[in-house]
């Protein structure tokens, strides 16, 4: 969520990057039907097997990464949770 609050450029290139690989796969839920939390589509549709993450916040998290595999994470979750310590986040 911190990516999403206070972005930052090279982020947000590797957000949008991903979002365009979201936005053709069959688990793109535009309506949030398949959220895990309602209001936040679009979203990975978890009933047709997706994580049911929102794609706003999960494309934008450095440690996370598509579970169907077509994008995978830049960081461990340790090396996302050090940075954001050092940035005082």
């Amino acid at each position: 969520m911190t990516n999403s609050i206070f972005k930052k450029e090279d982020v947000e290139e590797i957000a949008q990057q991903r979002m365009q690989i979201c936005e053709k796969c069959a688990l793109y839920d535009v309506q949030g039907v398949g959220c895990m939390v309602v209001g936040t589509h679009p979203c990975c549709n978890e009933k047709l097997g997706g994580c049911g993450c929102s794609l706003g916040f999960k494309t934008r998290s450095l440690s996370s990464e598509c579970p169907k595999g077509h994008w995978k994470a830049e960081l461990t979750q340790e090396e996302e949770d050090l940075i954001n310590q050092k940035l005082g986040l």
